[in-house]
């Protein structure tokens, strides 16, 4: 292994390590996410749940 090799290694793993810490930096790496995409997100949700209640309604349904 090169010299320069085991230095990008070594730096690399501190960094690892480091980043358990408690005081680590938090770094948000996700996107804002848009108006449009959180209601077609509730849409999709708010569809699957009424196609999941036609297969197998809930046994309050059922029972009440």
């Amino acid at each position: 292994m090169t010299p320069f090799a085991l230095l990008i290694t070594l730096d690399t793993f501190r960094a690892e390590a480091h980043s358990a810490l408690p005081n680590a930096p938090v770094v948000d790496d996700r996107r804002p996410e848009s108006a449009t995409m959180t209601k077609v997100r509730g849409l999709t949700a708010r569809t699957l749940r009424r196609a999941a209640d036609r297969v197998e309604p809930t046994p309050a349904l059922t029972y009440g």
